[in-house]
């Protein structure tokens, strides 16, 4: 199949275009932005996977990954040490929120899952500010 003349000016003369810069070319060294610190409030703990039963049967698996945020970075130091603790208050909440509200074929209410787990969370200790969720998933196994 040839092309029509015409065709090819205007094919020629859009290729030359788009070669050429539309502006004037940035030659400046590129800045990159500086990433803050890390804050010293936040202590990630280890994740938490726990089985999804349905039926009486395993039907899958809740994954959460737990962040906890102490009011100052001295208490946050302090929590350090307790983080076992801390995932260990957190698992059971876990279980009873696989059983009873999560499903592999469904979206994981987060909101609910983050307020069954904050109560036992910070009775552990008094300086917990927050208890976030920073990621869940429910998979097949």
């Amino acid at each position: 199949m040839q092309i029509p003349v015409r065709h090819r000016r205007a094919l020629a003369a859009l290729l030359l275009a788009a070669s050429v810069p539309a502006g004037a070319a940035n030659t400046e060294p590129r800045k990159f932005a500086e990433v803050p610190p890390a804050d010293p409030t936040f202590v990630a703990l280890q994740p938490v996977h726990v089985p999804i039963v349905d039926g009486g049967r395993i039907d899958g698996v809740l994954h959460v990954t737990i962040v906890v945020q102490a009011r100052t970075a001295v208490e946050a130091a302090a929590l350090t040490p307790r983080m076992p603790q801390l995932r260990a208050a957190a698992l059971p909440a876990a279980i009873e929120f696989a059983r009873l509200r999560a499903s592999r074929f469904a979206p994981v209410e987060v909101p609910r899952l983050a307020a069954m787990i904050a109560a036992p969370v910070k009775a552990v200790d008094a300086g917990i500010d927050k208890v976030l969720i920073t990621r869940v998933s429910a998979t097949e196994r």
